[in-house]
């Protein structure tokens, strides 16, 4: 045999064993690559790494108050189930992603409760989006409209599924805020600085006042140690005094048969003027009685006297509805169009607020100011909206 042939021979048994040596370093390579990512990828999916921040702390406090955490059927729903893809191309996108909210830890962005809620609208919008752009795809993977039986549903939720189905609703349209705290509004907060910087400026001329919040009333203006009663927010009031740095209003209102401590503000409509006392029922002077055809029960006009103490009041209805107004857009417009306020009535209107809250930030104070603007807007309270 040739030396020629002999040389040549070895080298391609050198470039095959060199060749079958990088294809098994790189399959050993690429298998430890894979194994090791999906190991990380198992690691860092976990509740716990995910709240090993302390940034995360208040965030898994919220999240363990909701059925996502904790259920009757025992299913939970995890951190990545939520903000993270199963598989694919998508995941590996997460995961680069995310190592932005290391450096932020770092630097510490949102690294008080302070930052946190400052920061929290802006967050929240930008995970809204990116689940509005991908249909709600992590929703999806363990809910299905298509699977849904609307049948063993409550009326209010099969009302809304039945619309999302035939709209082709996305999930996250109407479920926002269902595992966190929704963020708080700056517009209704906005609007309520407004009212309270107006009733510090309501000429001592002015007798049509109207309460900008829940203010406590008193039967003298000598005490305010125990209230008397409560006005709820938009009640309207007449001025006529003041001493003591109190002004003195007359409440006005209609009562129910059988329920003496409340003041409405229409016959047959439950919305609430105010709250009164014992001691503000005895005092109170009826006059006109008035049998409601519609809720079949007699109505009395109510009128009592009592201290207020001003900063409370405010001399236009416009300048409340405006505030409440903004609650609703910021609150209500995150899931659907600003509702028409003559689709319910008067009435009504209070299930459909109640029912609703829970989706909602808004506090006990802010949802009182809302139920007396829808209601006072309702289909059978036109002529109110300016009262």
């Amino acid at each position: 045999m040739k030396p020629e042939t002999i040389s040549s021979g070895r080298r391609t048994r050198k470039v095959t064993k060199i060749l079958l040596g990088m294809f098994v370093g790189g399959a050993a390579l690429s298998a430890a690559l894979f194994v090791g990512f999906d190991v990380l990828v198992h690691e860092t999916k976990s509740n716990e790494f995910c709240t090993s921040c302390h940034t995360m702390q208040g965030n898994y406090v919220e999240y363990q108050g909701t059925l996502h955490y904790q259920n009757r059927v025992g299913i939970q729903a995890g951190c990545s189930s939520c903000h993270v893809p199963s598989s694919g191309p998508e995941l590996l996108w997460a995961k680069v992603r995310a190592s932005k909210d290391l450096l932020h830890q770092f630097l510490g962005t949102v690294g008080t409760e302070e930052k946190f809620e400052s920061a929290r609208h802006r967050m929240a919008e930008t995970v809204w989006k990116t689940m509005e752009a991908t249909d709600s795809r992590e929703c999806r993977s363990c809910h299905s409209l298509s699977n849904m039986d609307l049948l063993e549903q409550r009326p209010s939720a099969r009302r809304y599924h039945e619309v999302a189905i035939r709209e082709q609703t996305t999930c996250i349209t109407c479920h926002k805020g269902i595992a966190h705290f929704l963020p708080l509004s700056n517009d209704s907060d906005t609007g309520v600085s407004k009212l309270r910087e107006a009733a510090k400026s309501v000429p001592p001329q002015t007798t049509a006042l109207y309460a900008i919040e829940t203010t406590p009333f008193y039967l003298s203006a000598d005490s305010r140690e125990t209230n008397d009663g409560t006005l709820m927010p938009s009640a309207p009031v007449t001025r006529i005094g003041e001493d003591k740095g109190m002004i003195k209003v007359r409440i006005d209102g209609w009562r129910q048969e059988g329920v003496d401590k409340i003041a409405y503000f229409s016959v047959g409509k439950r919305v609430v003027n105010a709250v009164m006392s014992q001691d503000t029922v005895e005092r109170a002077k009826l006059g006109q009685v008035v049998d409601d055809t519609g809720s079949g029960q007699k109505w009395t006009a109510v009128s009592v006297e009592a201290w207020v103490e001003p900063g409370h009041l405010v001399g236009a209805p416009k300048l409340i509805w405006d505030a409440a107004g903004q609650l609703l857009r910021s609150n209500c417009g995150n899931c659907h169009a600003e509702p028409d306020l003559t689709h319910f009535t008067a009435n009504q209107w209070i299930g459909v607020v109640q029912s609703m809250q829970i989706r909602t930030a808004m506090n006990d104070e802010q949802k009182r100011l809302l139920m007396q603007y829808v209601q006072k807007h309702g289909r059978d309270m036109a002529e109110s909206a300016t009262h």
